[in-house]
């Protein structure tokens, strides 16, 4: 059995984050398989080391999961302010994002964050902020 070589454990633990971002079904599937070795008797700490993850939270999984089942450790909405944007927004914006700036009325060849605050007041009447807006374009970066 050969072992993945070093200079690569950095990447695995990179992609594997960035799968887990992308994807709430994967996030489940990674809970489970740190309460799968759980019950097989490894300790919480011992999993959360191998996973990269806190031990309360592994713990934390557990727990929901004895109480739960395979729902305590899907993804749920936390709460929080509702959104300025509608999801229909978001879709049209998702639609404009992935044409041309100049098609939106300016010539910049990239989306910046300005340029969205601007787009939104212009096209949409909705004022928001500069950070949110970065956040936005961030978010829809990574929905390509």
């Amino acid at each position: 059995m050969s072992q993945l070589r070093l200079i690569y454990k950095g990447q695995v633990r990179s992609d594997l984050a960035g799968m887990l971002r992308r994807s709430s079904e994967l996030r489940a599937v990674h809970r489970l398989h740190a309460v799968l070795l759980v019950s097989l008797g490894y300790r919480c700490p011992e999993v959360a080391h191998w996973f990269g993850d806190s031990p309360r939270t592994v713990e934390r999984w557990v727990r929901s999961y004895e109480a739960q089942g395979l729902d305590g450790l899907r993804d749920h909405h936390h709460g929080g302010r509702p959104g300025i944007l509608t999801p229909g927004q978001i879709n049209v914006l998702r639609s404009e994002f992935g044409g041309e700036v100049g098609a939106a009325g300016d010539a910049s060849p990239h989306w910046t964050g300005k340029l969205l605050a601007r787009h939104l007041e212009r096209i949409h009447g909705v004022a928001i902020s500069l950070r949110q807006c970065q956040r936005l374009l961030k978010q829809l970066a990574s929905d390509s």
